[in-house]
């Protein structure tokens, strides 16, 4: 097993942990700086839009830089972030923290991908990346299940500490284990762009968009949907480690699926369960007389996070075979797309909690993941009518 993939695996892991973790943070951290959940969900809004938006910026301005010391030195600063957000005595500190950890994670996660395929034979290429991808989903397994244990258990400052130390120890452990990766060249920021000018490739980045909505309006204020179930702090460790695996069986899922039925069809059926799932989670919400409803609450975030993950290998399966060579460029696209999506997810969950109530986020949340589905029948049909004269291709 080649221990320097592993190593980008770990910083994976890492950024993974912290990124998700916060959706469990929430209550405490709203309780100590003495602003209501709905606000705190901002962080999680300004984390996404620090991605989405630094991603392709700094990927622009450090296109030219050697990918060693890149890698070491966003996990430096990603340690950083954290630890403002572990020493944070205002909300405003604590939302520089997220924004500083953001910019680092935009930084490392594509330069992780494409270290990986530097560092392997062509053929082992999938491989390799499918071990840093997994790394993140790793993270919503233990990771982040951990990180909300240690914030109930003790405080929810601990788990930044951790995961701190963590980017600082895979930092020293790259630029120690590394070879020198040269940079592959930079890509003009107005290039990267471009590809949103083709209408087929703008609305199935659309559809990312809108399943990013649906995903994360819930996800942000998890903890708050299942207390309104009965479930307990403690207990909210048991929810995400639910979740978490559920959204490894949903990735491995929507990759065999997409193969075998097609990506397309995939995606149909993630968009529509998850529509389902989030509807049904509104409608046991308000059945307060139900003595059962948090066991099916707990199977009904199984069905969540299966949906949910599944969509994400089918969709970049698609992208791949709509873009061709330009694939890179495209999924990175997707890529800020997802991150966008969950800050507007985050920042509209915060609108529906503030005028409305916790119970409407799961039909909020669907009505995104139908508009999603219907934008991907429109975006077939436009596929359809470009491709009549050629014949079907692995995107349908």
């Amino acid at each position: 097993m080649n221990v320097r993939i592993l190593l980008l695996a770990l910083g994976m892991f890492v950024m993974g942990t912290e990124t998700f973790m916060i959706a469990g943070l929430l209550p405490a951290i709203a309780e100590d700086f003495r602003v209501s959940v709905s606000v705190a969900g901002q962080l999680v809004t300004a984390f996404s839009l620090g991605y989405a938006i630094g991603s392709p910026v700094l990927m622009t301005i450090t296109g030219r830089a050697e990918r060693r010391k890149l890698l070491a030195w966003s996990l430096v600063a990603f340690a950083v972030g954290n630890a403002i957000c572990g020493l944070a005595v205002s909300y405003g500190m604590m939302l520089a923290g997220r924004i500083i950890a953001a910019a680092a994670a935009g930084l490392f996660s594509p330069v992780a991908s494409a270290a990986a395929s530097a560092l392997v034979s062509p053929e082992k290429r999938g491989r390799a990346l499918s071990m840093v991808i997994g790394g993140q989903t790793v993270a919503l397994i233990l990771g982040v299940p951990f990180g909300t244990y240690l914030s109930f258990g003790y405080h929810w400052s601990l788990p930044f500490w951790i995961v701190a130390g963590g980017s600082l120890l895979t930092a020293a452990l790259i630029r120690r284990l590394f070879p020198a990766v040269p940079s592959p060249g930079a890509i003009p920021l107005k290039e990267r762009l471009s590809y949103l000018k083709r209408p087929a490739i703008l609305s199935a980045l659309l559809t990312t968009l809108m399943w990013g909505i649906a995903l994360f309006s819930v996800y942000t204020y998890i903890a708050e949907l299942y207390f309104g179930f009965g479930a307990t702090g403690n207990m909210i460790s048991l929810v995400l480690l639910i979740g978490g695996i559920a959204g490894f069986v949903g990735v491995i899922l929507g990759g065999l699926e997409a193969d075998k039925i097609g990506p397309a069809r995939t995606i149909a059926l993630a968009l529509t369960a998850l529509a389902v799932s989030l509807a049904a989670m509104s409608v046991l919400n308000e059945a307060s007389g139900f003595a059962g409803r948090l066991n099916v609450a707990l199977v009904l975030g199984a069905l969540y996070g299966v949906s949910s993950y599944a969509f994400n290998p089918a969709q970049q399966h698609r992208l791949i075979g709509m873009s061709g060579p330009s694939a890179g460029i495209v999924l990175s696209l997707n890529a800020s797309a997802i991150y966008l999506g969950s800050a507007f997810g985050a920042f509209l969950g915060e609108l529906v909690l503030q005028y409305g109530s916790v119970a409407v986020l799961g039909h909020f949340g669907g009505l995104w993941s139908l508009l999603a589905l219907m934008l991907l029948g429109a975006n077939r049909g436009l596929a359809r009518t470009k491709q009549v004269r050629r014949g079907p291709t692995a995107t349908e």
